[in-house]
């Protein structure tokens, strides 16, 4: 994420590709496709070379091409915006999601760790934290400690320093992931006398918003939202890279096939054969199990009496795919930026929540973590929905007026 702060305002955006990366991979496999012709005409191979580098390689410049056309597309935007007292928030272009500072009770830092070869590294990602229990991603700061290296390491300077700078934009206290304080900041920090009372109150972790009142709600939540929800199944450009990658293999093992049975070497002949089959079987396979189903996927949000249903559609059949009946033994939250609802029973919730701690406390002993992990695993009942190919704005909105 890129962080910007200015006088009044601050700006939060997601890190995408750069535009010029996606116009250089355009003429990058351009050039590429077209480079067959100097084989054709400085080899034996012929015309067969400028053929496998056109099939080959011009596929890749069209999805470049694609890319730059969608490079706008679901990018995650939030903007605070104190001379008007407003945080909001959106990916798309659909009209934004606006809430009082107000509302917003802490900051939430998540901390993971990954061990390598020559070193630890250490990612730290704050969350505003909602009183809906919404947690809006704003900032994400890594740092690494190198095993060899004989320099001072501070495991949150880089994160002190961050925050000083949200310090100065909003008063908020700072906690872990389980909601106690987080007592690994360099910095010490007061609470300013203009700070709202109202604003440093904790609510219950991840209730549901059945608590909160629906007139309480933005207007732009209650208004904007109609039943059912539909929406498609996007195929993301990853998968069509890697799909044509794939068939790339096939193309190579058919050039090769082609051209050892032109000079008469069987040996390498079986070699283009056991290539081609590969790269084809897989390219069909991806397609087939994978691509296909999902390209004619639909996905439909109802209302009913009693709650809510998720539906996926295809090729006419529906399936339900989840069901949400509010009941008191039941909690929700939405995981942000990438837009998956989570339900689970409060048990559960509260087993998990205890395994962080004990993680969080390594002086309790293992034996604390491994029951609470045992405690955790059997409590576990939760149910996920993923709504990642819908505007966040319209997940939200959703995930506000669940009851």
């Amino acid at each position: 994420m890129e962080t910007t702060f200015l006088s009044d305002v601050v700006l939060v955006k997601a890190v995408t590709f750069n535009l010029y990366l996606f116009l250089f991979g355009i003429v990058f496999w351009i050039v590429f496709a077209f480079s067959g012709i100097w084989i054709w005409k400085r080899t034996q191979i012929g015309k067969m070379g400028f053929l496998f580098t056109l099939v080959t390689f011009l596929p890749f410049s069209y999805l470049c091409y694609q890319s730059y056309g969608e490079k706008d597309e679901f990018v995650y935007q939030l903007k605070i915006d104190k001379p008007s007292g407003q945080i909001s928030f959106g990916d798309s272009n659909e009209s934004d999601i606006g809430f009082p500072i107000s509302e917003f009770t802490s900051y939430q830092i998540k901390s993971e760790s990954e061990s390598k070869k020559d070193g630890t590294r250490y990612t730290d990602t704050i969350y505003l934290h909602h009183n809906s229990s919404l947690l809006l991603p704003v900032s994400k700061v890594s740092v690494k400690r190198y095993k060899d290296s004989k320099d001072e390491f501070s495991r949150y300077a880089t994160l002190s320093r961050e925050m000083k700078k949200w310090f100065r934009v909003l008063p908020l206290p700072v906690e872990t992931e389980t909601g106690k304080p987080f007592k690994g900041l360099l910095v010490k920090h007061e609470f300013s006398d203009h700070t709202n009372k109202e604003t440093v109150t904790k609510p219950d972790r991840y209730n549901t918003v059945s608590n909160l009142k629906k007139e309480s709600l933005p207007t732009n939540v209650t208004t904007a939202l109609t039943f059912p929800i539909v929406w498609n199944h996007k195929i993301l450009s990853a998968n069509w890279y890697f799909l044509v990658s794939l068939l790339a293999i096939g193309h190579l093992g058919a050039f090769i096939f082609a051209f050892n049975y032109k000079e008469g070497n069987q040996k390498n002949m079986y070699w283009g054969i056991f290539i081609l089959f590969l790269g084809y079987l897989s390219f069909g396979s991806q397609y087939y199990f994978w691509i296909l189903p999902k390209s004619n996927t639909h996905y439909s949000i109802a209302s009913f009496e009693n709650g809510y249903r998720f539906h996926s559609i295809h090729n006419g059949i529906q399936n339900l795919e989840g069901e949400w009946i509010p009941n008191s033994e039941k909690i929700v939250y939405l995981e942000l930026p990438n837009k998956t609802l989570h339900f689970q029973t409060k048990l559960a919730y509260e087993k998990s929540m205890a395994l962080l701690d004990s993680l969080e406390n390594p002086s309790e002993g293992f034996g604390d973590a491994f029951q609470h992990a045992k405690q955790a695993y059997d409590a576990s009942d939760w149910v996920r929905w993923d709504l990642s190919d819908l505007p966040m704005e319209v997940a939200v909105r959703f995930f506000l007026v669940l009851h």
